[in-house]
């Protein structure tokens, strides 16, 4: 990747979330799925989720 180039990366903590980081532009939405997630007590996502 040169220095002209990049990627914006969203979160997406759900799933309407990461719809609105899609419509919005965003090249890569990030999220963690069920206890694989650093905010333990958020509603993470599942797998399900994503399908």
């Amino acid at each position: 990747m040169t220095r002209d180039q990049f990627e914006l990366l969203a979160p997406g903590g759900d799933v309407e979330s990461i719809k609105a980081a899609i419509a919005a532009g965003a090249d890569a939405v990030y999220c963690g799925l069920d206890r694989f997630n650093a905010r333990n007590r958020a509603a993470n996502l599942t797998l399900d989720n994503l399908t």
